[in-house]
């Protein structure tokens, strides 16, 4: 017997749109580089240990505050994710916005990273803890950069 996955990144299932709606958040929340930092932007990045690979891959220049709180500075302005605690997705704040347009299209770019970040964890999980009578017969990268895998079961 055969099971097939087809492991679709993040960045495609929910970052496209979540792209979207983070990018008419901050242009409908930021004005002349300000912005309430009271009201958070919700995000995807629902697990820390993702983001901060993210956050390091993408050379961002960070700081742990704690398990459940990031402050980002970039060229564009600051950004602060934070959540109440693990179970959720993290918040996004953002202060002293210089550059709109850009911290827009470094949003975008980020968020991409990370879903490739989930969709390769998700990937490495699955074949870690495949059974003995488990083993995967194909493996295809797809058009839209899905992968398809088709998992035989003795």
């Amino acid at each position: 017997m055969s099971v097939v996955l087809t492991l679709t990144s993040a960045a495609i299932i929910a970052g496209i749109s979540m792209a979207t709606a983070t990018s008419m958040a901050v242009i409908s929340r930021v004005s002349n580089g300000t912005f309430d930092t009271a009201e958070g932007i919700d995000t995807m990045y629902a697990d820390s240990e993702i983001l901060l690979q993210t956050l390091n891959e993408y050379d961002c220049h960070f700081e742990i505050i704690s398990e459940n709180e990031y402050w980002v500075k970039t060229s564009c302005g600051n950004i602060r994710y934070a959540r109440e605690n693990a179970g959720q997705a993290f918040k996004m704040y953002l202060d002293e916005i210089e550059d709109v347009d850009g911290l827009l299209e470094n949003l975008k770019a980020f968020e991409l990273d990370y879903g490739r970040n989930v969709q390769a964890y998700t990937y490495n999980h699955i074949k870690d803890n495949l059974s003995e009578n488990m083993h995967i017969d194909e493996e295809k990268v797809l058009e839209d950069n899905s992968l398809f895998l088709t998992i035989s079961i003795e």
